[in-house]
């Protein structure tokens, strides 16, 4: 009896599986005449790019906001300035990130804006570089994950890429205007278009790749997508649909509406309504930090301001950072995380060298010279190797 059920058994379950087989081919048939891929470009030809235009070699898509095409190279160029750059297979600038495997070294990934990416300077001028190089002897190394114009919305929506390179830890390198632009980017998130081969960007598998060419598997992800919202995506409706102002906040606006230099940047919040935007920033950061420490990442926070320390500023923009930069200490006490602000050295280096143009930002530009990428990475690293080595 045994003996006759056993062969039905193994029929029903053979007659179940090419079921399932012949379904998922039609599937893929159905899928193929109607869902056109949205896949990576090929980088545009090298070219000279102005970094306060348009730029060609990013792409403006969800989930990740925006990113660098893999492979994209071309020359930032201003009237004082002439870089290369050059992005690696996960849309980040700098070299091929090697397999964690490989090193036999800790991994410290450092995450922040156009500062950290090293804007107006060569990669090796940069304060991540100049880490990579004194932090090697302690058995780790740094890898400069810095986007021109990320902040903390940024950092949440893309932690997926950051966590694939396994790092162990993180510094999170906060600016004067991410309030700003975390305002910015939860406008026109919903806006943006799906990016089908989402895991293009990250340290794949052979298996995700091969799925990733499949006209089902992108129409279920894109379903998926459109029903279900990420935690990220939570925080950003929740977010969007909050509004903070009150009449020095429109005064604070006027004004900068009126300023034509592009060395005051439109990001100011007023104090009466800091407290608010803040706390709709920190959300950001409560999911980031939530999600390392599962993983067992360290996480570490520095704070820097450049503007907001130059001479004869108008009082905004000094009360701005300072407030930034006691509101990020107080959060990161409450979490327990190591931080740091960078606001004092830049305010010491803005009274010993002189001019601010040229000493302290580059000459018609505003970013960090080699000089202060310099100051960055003397601060920060015995301060890394305290909390690394604990």
């Amino acid at each position: 009896m045994e003996t006759t059920q056993q062969p039905k058994a193994l029929f029903y379950v053979l007659m179940l599986l090419i079921t399932l087989a012949l379904l998922l081919v039609m599937g893929e048939l159905l899928a193929r005449l109607f869902v056109t891929p949205q896949p990576l470009p090929k980088p545009p030809p090298i070219g000279t790019q102005d970094p306060y235009q348009e730029n060609p070699y990013i792409i403006k898509a969800r989930p990740y906001i925006y990113f660098h095409i893999p492979g994209s190279k071309y020359i930032q160029a201003r009237s004082s300035y002439q870089v290369n750059y050059e992005i690696n297979a996960m849309g980040i600038r700098g070299p091929e990130i090697v397999a964690k495997s490989e090193t036999g070294l800790k991994r410290l990934i450092t995450l922040g804006d156009s500062i950290t990416e090293g804007h107006g300077n060569h990669v090796t001028d940069t304060f991540s570089y100049r880490l990579g190089d004194s932090l090697r002897p302690y058995g780790w190394e740094v890898i400069n994950m810095g986007v021109q114009g990320a902040s903390p919305i940024y950092y949440a929506t893309n932690l997926e890429r950051y966590l694939s390179v396994e790092p162990d830890a993180l510094l999170i390198v906060l600016f004067e205007n991410d309030i700003s632009d975390d305002r910015t980017g939860e406008s026109v998130f919903f806006h943006l278009p799906f990016f089908d081969e989402f895991d293009a960007l990250l340290m794949k598998t052979p298996t995700n790749a091969l799925l990733s060419k499949s006209r089902l598997y992108t129409l279920l992800h894109r379903g998926w997508q459109y029903l279900i919202d990420s935690p990220v995506e939570n925080i950003i409706i929740h977010n969007r649909d909050q509004t903070f102002t009150n009449d020095e906040q429109q005064a604070i606006q006027a004004f900068e509406q009126q300023q034509d230099d592009f060395h005051r940047p439109k990001h100011l919040i007023a104090p009466a309504v800091f407290d608010k935007h803040w706390q709709m920033t920190q959300a950001y950061l409560d999911y980031i930090v939530s999600e390392c420490h599962q993983r067992g990442i360290t996480v570490m926070i520095t704070n820097l301001s450049v503007t907001g320390q130059e001479p004869g500023l108008n009082k905004a923009y000094r009360e701005h950072a300072a407030l930034l930069d006691q509101k990020a200490a107080q959060w990161a006490k409450q979490q327990g995380l190591p931080f740091l602000s960078l606001l004092p050295m830049i305010a010491a280096a803005v009274t010993e060298l002189e001019p601010f143009e040229s000493q302290i930002v580059i000459q018609d530009d505003g970013h960090p010279t080699p000089q202060i990428h310099a100051r960055i990475e003397q601060t920060l690293q015995p301060w890394i190797i305290n909390h690394l080595s604990k």
